[in-house]
């Protein structure tokens, strides 16, 4: 996936999060709209490569949607059972399968660095995430985590917050508009549902949703989504 097929404020593009009965979902995804999938390793439960690898061929039979391999620890709101460096070499294995890799910047720097240069070195983007479930962070902090991101080797610095207040959802978009590099900005929750729909116009180039029932919180079903994008895009 090349990074000009992103286009800030323009060309959004869906996620859809593939959480369950992959290949199905990967199939309802396409038909509502999505532009790629993020196969969620750890909310699948798979736990080895051959696994992995054996889904992705198959979805390359179905469809030609670009994939970004995720295994979310606890942490950040995921479902991942075993050591981080089982965690990270699932993800590495993946690296010649996968259009982009999303690793968390709070992952061991060893492990994390180890998974972008190998990324780096394969052509595959890299995604580097980081979510607050509880609170949204002060703008400059926020601004601080997205260029670290950049910094770090990231393709697109991702930040997911969750807002007390209309104003936090503010700063969050602004914090994008400071950042320095590709960024992917979500308000969660109820009050930051909307953030999905307009934040592209703050300069976020993925917005992720939904086929049945959310996996991060506020998600919006991906053809509602579409709908609304289509009407501010």
């Amino acid at each position: 996936m090349n990074m000009t097929d992103f286009v800030a404020g323009k060309d959004v593009k869906i996620v859809a999060s593939i959480d369950s009965d992959p290949l199905l979902q990967a199939r309802i995804a396409s038909v509502l709209g999505a532009d790629i999938l993020e196969i969620r390793l750890d909310l699948l439960e798979i736990e080895e490569a051959v696994q992995a690898k054996k889904l992705f061929d198959l979805m390359d039979q179905q469809d030609e949607l670009p994939r970004i391999a995720t295994n979310r620890v606890h942490a950040e709101g995921g479902n991942w059972q075993g050591s981080e460096e089982q965690r990270i070499t699932l993800l590495e294995d993946l690296i010649p399968y996968a259009d982009m890799i999303d690793i968390e910047r709070k992952s061991p720097d060893c492990l994390r660095n180890r998974l972008v240069e190998e990324a780096k070195s394969q052509g595959t983007k890299v995604i580097m995430s980081s979510h607050f479930f509880e609170s949204t962070p002060p703008e400059k902090e926020m601004v601080a985590i997205l260029n670290e991101c950049t910094d770090k080797g990231a393709d697109i610095a991702k930040l997911a917050v969750m807002p007390k207040k209309p104003e936090d959802i503010l700063e969050l978009f602004h914090a994008a508009l400071q950042a320095k590099g590709n960024v992917c900005v979500i308000a969660m929750g109820e009050l930051g549902r909307h953030s999905r729909v307009v934040a592209c116009r703050y300069g976020s180039l993925l917005t992720y949703g939904c086929i049945e029932k959310p996996v991060a919180p506020g998600q919006i079903r991906i053809d509602q989504l579409k709908m609304a994008l289509e009407n501010i895009v």
